[in-house]
């Protein structure tokens, strides 16, 4: 938890797209160390999960990949895919991007309420949360959840469940059939 709090100590330091690309990064390398975490075999998942070319390799990828192995709940893929869209427009447009761009502001607007939100504790001076706080606040929850289920994957050593099993060998049985008649007569 040390770098989560090392991260949320640094974030006031950011401009909007230095925040952006920090968070997504963290948000990218705990998906990493999740599902390395959650993955049975450390040199297959390795190869599965570093690297350029590895399938697991993307942000994206490992959005999905968390998300279909159960390890995030359909909100924080949300929350995840929100901020990985809003990461591409920082990523890819060098020049007028901003939170509060409509564009990126609408993406901000798709969060569903923050914890801190819901209790009525995230709301400003003015009764509404910058794009900036909302963006933090949200992004804030995911990823303390996450650090702290790859924690104690790691700590407990729960695996992906192994589906198959041991197998048993296959008995054979022959069977005589009749022969059918020739068809071409």
């Amino acid at each position: 938890m040390d770098e989560l709090n090392s991260l949320f100590e640094s974030l006031h330091e950011h401009d909007d797209r230095g925040l952006v690309l920090t968070i997504a990064a963290f948000a990218e390398d705990t998906l990493e160390l999740l599902l390395l975490n959650y993955l049975r075999e450390p040199k297959q998942a390795k190869e599965l999960v570093n690297g350029f070319n590895a399938p697991l390799g993307t942000f994206s990828a490992r959005i999905k990949a968390a998300y279909v192995f159960g390890l995030v709940r359909k909100d924080g893929y949300q929350t995840l895919e929100i901020l990985r869209k809003i990461r591409n427009r920082f990523a890819h447009n060098w020049d007028g991007v901003s939170l509060d761009r409509q564009d990126i502001e609408s993406l901000i607007n798709q969060f569903s309420p923050s914890r801190r939100e819901e209790y009525g504790a995230g709301e400003s001076e003015t009764g509404k949360a910058s794009s900036r706080g909302r963006l933090i606040e949200k992004v804030s929850d995911t990823l303390i959840d996450l650090r702290m289920l790859a924690k104690t994957l790691n700590r407990d050593g729960t695996k992906a469940p192994l589906v198959m099993g041991e197998m048993k060998p296959v008995s054979e049985e022959f069977m005589e059939v009749e022969q059918f008649p020739d068809e071409s007569s």
